[in-house]
């Protein structure tokens, strides 16, 4: 008789147990603008709004690209990177380790962080991303050139809105 009362409260609890390791989308999305104006030059401007709360965080350039066969993101292309909240510059470091992360602290009172900076497109042929992708005509937009995205989660919790 006992195992049967407890057998379902061992059933809710596995289930609640589950559904919080399964990844989930957070409450707000990152807001991505891209100016391609100057895409002809070689250049894009990103700007992204990020929801972030006071304290230490991390945000990462993308290492690892679908299609490609290693850690090689191309965080060398990237140039001018400024990060903001509520109109303030914030200091950020980048990691002595992991060349695609930067830190900083979110001031408080802060619900979101401003982060803009330059993409330089590679001007000769290259493989994959790492080619040159804009004519005077004509622009190819690899995502993962012009964004930055928090620590913690997976790639499928975070939303991006343009």
């Amino acid at each position: 008789m006992p195992l049967r009362r407890t057998r379902p409260v061992f059933l809710a609890t596995l289930l609640l147990a589950t559904l919080a390791w399964l990844p989930r989308a957070h409450a707000a999305p990152i807001t991505l603008e891209v100016d391609a104006r100057e895409a002809p030059i070689k250049m894009l401007h990103s700007r992204l709004v990020i929801p972030a709360t006071p304290g230490p965080l991390t945000l990462y350039y993308p290492k690892w690209i679908p299609g490609e066969h290693g850690p090689n993101g191309p965080v060398m292309d990237i140039a001018g990177l400024r990060i903001s909240a509520g109109g303030k510059p914030i200091p950020w470091l980048r990691d002595d380790v992991d060349m695609f992360a930067f830190h900083l602290d979110v001031p408080a009172g802060a619900k979101s962080v401003e982060v803009t900076f330059d993409f330089l497109s590679p001007t000769a042929e290259g493989r994959y991303s790492g080619g040159a992708s804009a004519t005077p005509n004509l622009v190819v937009l690899s995502w993962n050139q012009l964004l930055l995205y928090p620590a913690g989660g997976t790639s499928d919790s975070w939303t991006y809105t343009l």
